[in-house]
């Protein structure tokens, strides 16, 4: 038993060859520290798959008529249950432009102790804006293709992944940018799909009513951390009636309003939110809160962060927004890879922090980690 144990191991390993990453690497703003959650290792860490993969630790994906880009890390240990972070493209983008300005792809990032295994999922081919062209987006947004079910497509995706690779099931995470940001809230608002991701990141998202249903009834509270700029002209931070045309189907919400509602929707009203006051990225001051309207000064420049915290039972309920000053369109950088350059790298410095004080199947408040 113990032979065939160690030769089925080996089977499995040896099916993932992986060379160096030779992409450009971006440092962690600070050191990131495995959670105390339990594992849940899904089917792919107890049988062999045939998936190969890159030197670059990369694979296309192809699910019927849909397409993902899947990044594993150098250290990826098929015996070993990793995090999974799912990230989203902007409309007309694509997951390999996707994973070039979020950075989850980039040498030693890491959730719980070990390397991220990254996806990037492609759109499907819509109208777009005029209605005659072919161009990427997702459900939720006037633009996308009609009756697209990007929803059933991401609960296809984890399934596909969760039987081939070794992932840790309380540990998957979703994020998107713009057009990408709006279906990340929407698979949060949706309760099939709040309940597959342990927290959600969408940055500078497109909140149509597509896309941030006013009936949203995750089932559950959910974590979220929201980034957005003062100077974005796409999806303005005040939120808009309509576009620049008159069309209403491009109306989007305030984003401090959209914040408050998450607040409100985890709890915040009946019990008493806190806003803590951080001294830095990684170490808030022990005790320094505020009431529930406050706004706070982030040691990042021109960036104000608001947080609330609000404890429903013993679940841990929290919402974070990042203010971005003169920040557009854009992921926040400081390589300026998606437009804007900020002194701060979102990823690193705040969305993998988050993700990782986050985890399905624990009740533990870690809101002092982040």
């Amino acid at each position: 038993m113990l032979l065939f144990a160690c030769l089925a191991l080996f089977m499995h390993a040896s099916a993932f060859p992986i060379a160096h990453h030779t992409s450009r690497a971006i440092k962690s703003d600070f050191p990131l520290s495995a959670s105390p959650y339990p594992t849940n290792p899904t089917t792919g860490c107890s049988q062999p798959s045939t998936w190969q993969f890159s030197a670059s630790g990369h694979k296309n994906l192809t699910l019927g008529d849909r397409s993902l880009l899947v990044h594993i890390p150098k250290d990826y240990d098929p015996s070993m249950a990793h995090a999974l972070v799912v990230s989203f493209h902007a409309f007309k983008m694509n997951g390999a432009e996707q994973e070039r300005i979020s950075g989850f792809s980039e040498p030693g990032l890491r959730l719980n102790g070990k390397g991220i295994v990254a996806v990037y999922p492609n759109g499907q081919f819509g109208p777009g804006k005029t209605g005659n062209e072919s161009i990427r987006a997702w459900q939720g947004a006037p633009y996308a293709a009609k009756g697209v079910d990007d929803i059933a497509f991401t609960q296809q995706m984890i399934e596909a992944l969760s039987g081939n690779l070794c992932l840790d099931s309380n540990r998957f995470y979703a994020s998107g940018k713009s057009n990408g940001g709006g279906l990340t809230n929407l698979l949060a608002c949706t309760p099939a799909t709040a309940n597959l991701f342990a927290a959600f990141a969408p940055v500078s998202a497109a909140l149509y009513a597509g896309a941030n249903p006013a009936d949203c009834s995750p089932g559950r509270p959910i974590p979220l951390v929201n980034f957005h700029g003062l100077a974005d002209r796409v999806v303005p931070f005040d939120g808009q009636l309509a576009d620049r045309e008159g069309n209403t189907e491009y109306a989007t919400p305030n984003i401090s309003q959209y914040r408050a509602a998450w607040a409100e929707r985890n709890g915040c009203a009946a019990h008493k939110a806190a806003v803590i006051v951080t001294g830095s990225s990684s170490n808030p001051p022990p005790g320094a809160r505020l009431g529930l309207n406050a706004l706070v000064s982030h040691p990042h420049v021109n960036t104000t962060l608001k947080q609330s915290i609000c404890a429903v039972g013993y679940t841990p309920a929290i919402v974070q927004g990042f203010t971005v000053k003169d920040l557009g369109h854009s992921w926040p950088s400081t390589l300026g890879l998606d437009g804007g350059v900020t002194d701060f790298n979102a990823t690193t410095a705040n969305i993998l922090p988050f993700f990782d004080a986050h985890a399905l199947g624990s009740n533990e408040n870690t809101a002092a980690s982040i």
